[in-house]
């Protein structure tokens, strides 16, 4: 679970839905699965998603092709950096997946990451170089919500997988509810430190339809899939899928 001090250090985030690398090593790798997700607000600079592509390829060491879901061109902009950003010796199987959406507002960019067993990364595990990206896509504004997920499990683990997704809500205090995400609630209610949030559950999907924080920008998150998160830092609420 994470810890306040670590929430704390993360308040500058706003919230995000989907993922990064050249950390310390938290990447899952036991020989039932490895996941890692990268998830962050990002401008529209091709140099910038170049170095963040090129981060996550070397995080996780594949060099699978990935699936890229886009509302816009951008998508083929993705497609053609990622094909040149990483050596192709690169030995990991698996699943990679770019997710990538164009805002419909202006807001701070800005990146956090996750994996199977860290809701959110401190900023303590942050190398130099992770560390320099994150402050300079934290000087612009952000175009496109982004996402870079990558999983590989065995075929026995799969086989034995559960469908069944549920999602865990977090506030400061620790675990507040665990619901199943295949039922549907219209008004559920989470306190934080600065107010409430609101969040509705419908057909598999969560989102945020209130919020009390000032720019309201988890209101631009979904979570559908595990891994998934909808963070809202000021707040100090957290919504994974699991």
């Amino acid at each position: 679970m994470l810890s306040r001090r670590n929430f704390l250090k993360l308040a500058g985030l706003g919230s995000i839905a989907v993922s990064a690398g050249y950390m310390s090593g938290k990447i899952i790798n036991s020989k039932d699965s490895e996941y890692f997700v990268m998830h962050g607000f990002i401008p529209s600079d091709e140099n910038i998603i170049n170095n963040i592509l090129l981060s996550f390829r070397y995080k996780i060491k594949s060099n699978v092709n990935p699936t890229v879901i886009a509302d816009s061109k951008i998508g083929e902009v993705i497609t053609r950096l990622d094909s040149y950003s990483f050596p192709k010796s690169f030995g990991r199987k698996g699943k990679v997946v770019y997710r990538i959406k164009r805002l419909n507002e202006t807001v701070d960019s800005d990146i956090i990451i996750s994996d199977a067993s860290n809701s959110l990364y401190s900023l303590d595990d942050f190398n130099t170089s992770l560390f320099e990206l994150r402050k300079k896509i934290r000087e612009t504004k952000a175009d496109y919500l982004f996402t870079a997920e990558y999983r590989n499990d065995n075929l026995f683990s799969t086989l034995l997988k559960s469908n069944k997704k549920e999602l865990v809500i977090e506030n400061e205090k620790g675990i507040v509810d665990i619901i199943p995400l295949e039922k549907n609630y219209n008004n559920i209610i989470i306190n934080g430190v600065q107010g409430r949030t609101g969040l509705i559950i419908q057909n598999g999907i969560a989102r945020v339809n209130t919020s009390s924080c000032r720019n309201g920008i988890c209101k631009h998150s979904l979570a559908a899939e595990r891994g998934n998160i909808i963070a809202c830092a000021p707040n100090k609420v957290l919504i994974k899928v699991v």
